[in-house]
């Protein structure tokens, strides 16, 4: 019982997530930051499975390369209105049916003008 109990203290003051240190850094970051972290979490994370070693993305180069450059005209400050519905069928498939909302983008923004400050991403 007591090489147990001594096995979880070693993995406790080795765990990232129950550092101290860790911890006060986190908690100095601003609102903001922890958005843009817990977003490049999202996406370095959302499309590796760790455990196969496999990549989630499985488009096609040829789709893969348009769906990036949507996201660049999207991280300009293109409008999602003026994308037309194989564009946007596009980051369906690669954001699902919510994908207008990466950019801080409403679900009536995708027939109108109505949000005017979007998130550009860099």
């Amino acid at each position: 019982m007591g090489k147990m109990k001594q096995q979880n203290s070693s993995y406790n003051q080795n765990n990232i997530f129950e550092n101290q240190m860790i911890k006060a850094a986190i908690s100095a970051l601003s609102e903001e930051d922890k958005k843009r972290y817990k977003m490049i979490g999202d996406h370095l994370y959302g499309r590796i499975n760790f455990e196969d070693c496999q990549s989630l993305n499985n488009m096609p180069p040829s789709m893969a390369e348009a769906v990036a450059y949507l996201e660049k005209q999207l991280q300009a400050g293109f409008h999602p209105s003026m994308l037309d519905e194989n564009e946007k069928a596009l980051l369906v498939d690669r954001y699902g049916d919510e994908w207008y909302k990466e950019w801080g983008y409403i679900k009536e923004d995708l027939l109108d003008i109505i949000t005017l400050q979007p998130i550009l991403k860099n």
